[in-house]
């Protein structure tokens, strides 16, 4: 088997059967967390800790799936260990340099729910628990227009809300079919992507799911018609967001660019741009070695400070809050600024190889390759892997879809042979 070969359709060791309680509890362990993903990281932290207990408990037919023998699992292994060694270089050991690897613990998650995946019986326990999440969290959005306080609660999630809704409405629609009733799922997929468009002020969702409507387009078209679908339906759901307001407000904020607001401080897009004009800087300084993942607060501060303390028009914005922030909301500049040009290699390979997965026989090799080209696009507008409920939706229905691609072809092989 030559290597192009092995990255796309990995021979994998076959899953181990384990005993029915075992069985059953690990499925509703995944459920649980398919349930409280899009909407608690306290929730999905908590089922992520069971779930790592049981993988202890389980830890021989763990080892025997072999899950870092997937090259996407590796690269993250490899990725999440340049981070740490990297981390401590540069910071030392302390409470902020563990707390900044601790950022990307999705990479060593991925591994473990791989296997654990791969383990169930019940693989789609998994998407049934998801399902009922995201749809009561996506009715959550609109009771909030008639609940002032809980539209407050919600709209600092809704980056997050928006990304994690896009994703699950594409990961039913795809899905659905494997479900007794398929009409349920579909429904549910339609209801979430009419949320994110029309409930969620959330531009980083509206990019998504116009990204994954194309994707969906490609899937189920015609091979001649492919390209044609994938540009005229995004352009139909283009036309009927603009009725949304939602949709309007966040295109306003977007076109008004560097507005300023009665206060006197950057509008939201104005602040973005400046956060990209400095991580841009930062990248051309640090792109060899890096600064240190826990070092970006400290060197985006000295970048504004350079860049706006002798401007008289713009020496104001050193009094906001954005100039020490830790994020840069682009996860490729996190990387490079962090960890230099290794580090943005190693996340670019974790995020391309998932788009090689081909799947003979099903469309879960299509399937990732869309989730992973919407989690690509969406990290050009924040930092999503070390966002942790962005890190965890992705990480998790990555996991998940790797385990449903092995199945067909390195399982069936082992079972025949």
């Amino acid at each position: 088997m030559t290597v192009w070969q092995t990255l796309r359709a990995p021979a994998l060791a076959q899953a181990p059967v384990l005993p029915r309680a075992l069985d059953n509890l690990l499925a509703g362990l995944l459920a649980a967390l398919g349930f409280v993903l899009p909407l608690s990281v306290a929730g999905v932290s908590l089922a992520l800790a069971a779930l790592a207990m049981l993988a202890l408990a389980a830890a021989p037919s763990v080892w025997r799936c072999a899950p870092w023998r997937d090259p996407v699992a590796a690269v993250g292994l490899a990725l999440l260990a340049y981070i740490a060694v990297h981390t401590l270089m540069f910071s030392g050991l302390t409470a902020v340099s563990l707390r900044t690897v601790n950022r990307y613990h999705e990479l060593l998650m991925l591994p473990i729910l791989l296997a654990l995946f791969r383990m169930v019986s019940r693989k789609h326990a998994f998407l049934l628990g998801l399902g009922c999440g995201a749809v009561g969290y996506a009715a959550a959005h609109w009771v909030a227009m008639f609940i002032p306080a809980l539209a407050a609660y919600l709209d600092p999630r809704r980056i997050s809300a928006g990304f994690g809704l896009a994703l699950c409405a594409f990961v039913l629609l795809e899905q659905s079919r494997h479900l007794p009733r398929p009409w349920i799922g579909w429904a549910a997929s339609a209801f979430l992507a009419v949320t994110v468009l029309f409930a969620v002020e959330g531009r980083t969702g509206h990019v998504v799911i116009v990204v994954l409507v194309a994707c969906a387009a490609w899937i189920h078209s015609p091979r001649r018609w492919r390209w044609a679908a994938a540009i005229a339906l995004p352009l139909v759901v283009l036309i009927l967001a603009w009725s949304s307001p939602a949709v309007q407000k966040r295109m306003g904020e977007t076109l008004a660019g560097s507005s300023v607001q009665e206060t006197g401080q950057l509008a939201s897009t104005g602040i973005r741009r400046e956060l990209l004009r400095n991580g841009l800087d930062l990248a051309q300084i640090y792109f060899w070695t890096g600064a240190g993942y826990a070092n970006y607060s400290a060197v985006h501060d000295q970048a504004t400070q350079a860049r706006y303390a002798a401007d008289p028009l713009r020496s104001h914005y050193l009094q906001s809050h954005w100039v020490r922030t830790s994020n840069p909301h682009n996860e490729y500049l996190m990387q490079v600024v962090g960890g230099g040009i290794a580090a943005l290699a190693l996340f670019l390979a974790w995020v391309g190889l998932p788009m090689l997965r081909r799947t003979p026989g099903n469309n879960t090799g299509a399937v990732l390759a869309s989730l992973s080209l919407a989690f690509a696009v969406g990290c050009l507008f924040n930092s999503l892997l070390m966002d942790f409920v962005e890190g965890h939706v992705y990480g998790v229905l990555l996991a998940w879809l790797l385990a449903l691609s092995i199945q067909p072809s390195a399982e069936t092989a082992g079972q025949r042979a």
